[in-house]
């Protein structure tokens, strides 16, 4: 377009450079620049379970690759009569039971949780890690209403578009046949990015693995998506075999990072680049080289030209000078070179006035040296090499100098100069401290190996099962480590789990630091093509929704054990994995050691709308609660009778009847650790009256309506429009804002993050205040859930 610019400057027409200024002006109003894609591609989930009505849209899941969708038009005796979608028929009918209900992300569905299992090794008072089985478009709508604006990091390694059936869109595999390829993978990502956003705190960091296939088209969705976020990738050497290709071997991944607001990366011992960076920081001093050979090649006939005498000061401790090397000598006809491996040193020997050293091994048969002379005088004349003790059994003095590794470490700032000794001229180097080295962005260490620290670790953890191209733990470990090790209380998401690697490094992190970092974890329990069709395939026929089926996908078969075997330290079947951590994060520590953490494993179900406006699907709601409130402790279901829920060692609190708020709030006043509170009413007045009673510390919320505002707000997709300047629906608030007027009155409405009580404290003229009319509005359910 620039180009088009210059030329029409170059029209001699006033009049016509002016209206062709004028139409390429309107054009670019309607032309798209940067990354350009099919954005608004529809996109499905297919639910088993789900109630089968009327009028819905459906799929036969007996019938695998038959993706056809039906409507239904009636239910009887649990059968259900459809017709194919968009057509007027014919008619067919199918069990209810080999039904999957279909639904478009734009409509609204309101999501719970069941516990599935769980894990407890940290003790009540720490927060524990939550692992999600459920579509992550909409775990993420669950995750908003829980974790809004209070995520450190988000670490995601999405599917990599490789066109291999690696991942599904619309309950279909995408392969490299696909002429949509690419634009459903943007869809696909744009969609979870702009949800994944509102969970992130002002100064969270969001990081994207992601290989060539679509790292450029990545990384301009993320410039667009949010321009002003901070946005560098890093390249991470992750198979140093290499992949076969038709032209270059790729060995590497990469990794976007995007910063928000102030944050930034931590300094740390390794820079994860600089050759032999990995060891910098596990001792102070550096170890100096032995200039005595040992080994092969340690004999004079081996290497004559490293044969020679060393001139020493012993007073001042210094190399003085060299003298001449038996190749030499040799060459000057001196020695017979048969001779060189039987030659007695002459230990005499003077040089300039100093006594010598020679390589004299401890049999005080001759050796020789590791560098030849001139190397060795300007390592001395630099103060690399230094004088050690002398041996008075082999008459020779110990030198010892700086390695050619060590030397590049000095060059690259790894090692500091501390000082200078006057006398000897040697220089005393030391590691530089952790805070003044920057992490690179090219991370070349063999611990990143997908292979060994991927592959390999979790065929141990698993017992042998395997899982495609898991990430190294360690790549994954130190990825947080620069994000939030000054934060040992982070909260990390990774949305797309995978085999949990993310999980079990950040167990890891704590481990070292004594952190209470919480993780939460989503992956879908998708069954791979192979395993699918082999199910389909037999006999009776096994599909998605029955049991065995759901054994074969990554939650039941990979993410959950792994998580299970990586914290408890044994597998399922009773076995222990066998392997350590690397000392330099964990001294001693066996696999089989597990680490002192507490895991929720979840399963995402889709609930009845009719129930939800009810109140009846509490138990589906409570995790969720438990969630916003910390994770702390263990959340209990509701039996229907009991006026409120307090679990012990937890930090919330449900009042259910309106009745017993006084012994409720009694009761909260012996329980200082709670600091959430809900309370099921739907009267906005009575909900604000209620809170003046409440302790002002206390986060007050009211259900059901907040919880069903929250899925009314994602479900239309309209979350970005809608939502306020920290991520929350606009006009609702999210968390308590302690900073507003004094009065209590005044200020207790806005502890309600699901804004019921917005709008409802107004003042008339007379300088009263009265409810809003929209309080207690007919037709709405009781008060009390039924």
């Amino acid at each position: 377009m620039a180009k088009i610019e210059d030329l029409i400057d170059q029209i001699e027409d006033p009049s016509l450079r002016e209206q062709v200024a004028s139409e390429v002006k309107e054009l670019k109003k309607t032309k798209q620049f940067g990354l350009v894609f099919e954005e608004h591609i529809p996109e499905t989930v297919s639910v088993f379970g789900y109630p089968v009505r009327s009028g819905q849209i459906v799929q036969n899941r007996t019938t695998p690759d038959d993706l056809s969708q039906f409507r239904v038009l009636k239910v009887e005796d649990g059968v259900a009569t459809v017709i194919p979608r968009g057509t007027d028929g014919p008619e067919a009918k199918i069990p209810v039971k080999d039904l999957l209900v279909v639904k478009q992300f734009h409509e609204q569905v309101f999501c719970g949780l069941t516990p599935v299992g769980n894990v407890r090794r940290g003790g009540p008072e720490k927060p524990a890690h939550v692992v999600i089985n459920g579509e992550n478009f909409h775990a993420l709508q669950v995750l908003t209403y829980a974790y809004a604006g209070k995520v450190d990091c988000i670490y995601i390694d999405p599917p990599y578009n490789t066109g291999d059936k690696s991942w599904k869109y619309n309950n279909r595999f995408v392969d490299e046949n696909d002429r949509y390829r690419h634009s459903k993978w943007l869809s696909f990502m744009e969609k979870r990015l702009r949800l994944a956003r509102h969970l992130l705190k002002p100064d969270g960091v969001l990081v994207v693995t992601i290989d060539e296939h679509e790292v450029h088209h990545l990384g301009v969705l993320l410039d667009e998506m949010f321009p002003d976020a901070y946005h560098q990738m890093v390249t991470i050497m992750n198979n140093p075999k290499g992949v076969t290709q038709p032209r270059f071997s790729r060995v590497e991944e990469y990794a976007h990072f995007v910063f928000f607001g102030e944050a930034g990366v931590e300094s740390r011992p390794d820079d994860l680049f600089t050759f032999g960076g990995d060891t910098a920081g596990e001792k102070q001093a550096p170890g100096w080289k032995s200039l005595l050979r040992g080994g092969t090649n340690a004999l004079p006939s081996d290497r004559p030209n490293m044969v020679y005498p060393i001139a020493i000061d012993p007073k001042k401790g210094r190399i003085v000078d060299v003298g001449e090397s038996l190749k030499e000598r040799g060459e000057q006809g001196l020695l017979d070179p048969s001779e060189y491996n039987f030659l007695t040193p002459e230990v005499d020997l003077t040089i300039g006035g100093f006594p010598v050293a020679w390589p004299i091994r401890k049999d005080k048969s001759l050796g020789n040296w590791g560098l030849g002379r001139e190397k060795l005088l300007d390592l001395a004349h630099r103060g690399l090499a230094r004088l050690g003790k002398f041996d008075p059994e082999r008459r020779t003095w110990a030198i010892s100098y700086l390695s050619a590794k060590l030397q590049d470490q000095l060059e690259a700032g790894l090692l500091e100069v501390v000082s200078r000794n006057e006398d000897t001229g040697v220089l005393s180097v030391r590691y530089v401290g952790a805070r003044d080295r920057r992490i690179k962005t090219m991370w070349h260490r063999s611990r990143h190996d997908a292979g060994t620290g991927g592959t390999k670790l979790l065929g141990e953890l698993l017992g042998g099962r395997q899982f495609d191209f898991p990430k190294s733990l360690y790549a994954v470990r130190d990825t947080l480590d620069a994000l939030v090790v000054s934060k040992p209380d982070a909260v990390i998401l990774d949305f797309f789990a995978g085999s949990g690697t993310t999980l079990h490094a950040t167990a890891l992190l704590n481990a070292q630091d004594g952190g209470r970092r919480q993780c939460v974890l989503v992956t879908n329990n998708e069954v791979n093509d192979r395993d699918a069709k082999s199910l389909a395939g037999t006999q009776r026929g096994v599909f998605k929704g029955d049991a065995e089926f759901e054994a074969k996908g990554i939650f039941e078969a990979v993410t959950k054990p792994r998580c299970e075997t990586a914290i408890k330290g044994i597998r399922s079947d009773g076995t222990s994995p066998s392997g350590k951590y690397p000392d330099r994060y964990l001294s001693d520590h066996n696999y089989e050691d597990g680490f002192e953490e507490n895991v929720e494993f979840l399963r995402l179900d889709y609930l009845d709308p009719d129930l939800v406006e009810l109140g009846r699907h509490f138990n589906a709601v409570v995790p969720i609660l438990w969630m916003a409130s910390g994770s702390v402790g263990e959340f209990e279901e509701w039996d229907g009778d009991a006026p409120w829920s307090l679990p012990d060692g937890s930090t919330y609190g449900v009042l259910f009847d309106e009745q017993h708020l006084a012994q409720f709030t009694k009761e909260l006043e012996s329980r200082p650790s709670v600091t959430h509170v809900w309370l099921v009413t739907n009267s906005e007045a009575g909900f604000i009256e209620m809170c003046q009673a409440l302790p002002e510390h206390l986060q007050v919320r009211r259900l059901y309506w907040d919880y069903s505002r929250n899925f009314t707000v994602n479900g239309r997709g309209c979350w970005a429009d809608a939502a306020g300047p920290q991520g929350f629906p606009a006009g609702g608030g999210g968390r308590p804002d302690h900073q507003g007027p004094s009065s209590r009155l005044d200020r207790r409405p806005k502890l309600s993050p699901g804004g019921g009580s917005f709008g409802t404290d107004r003042r008339r003229q007379d300088g009263h205040r009265h409810p809003s009319p929209r309080a207690d509005s007919p037709g709405r359910p009781s008060a009390r859930p039924g």
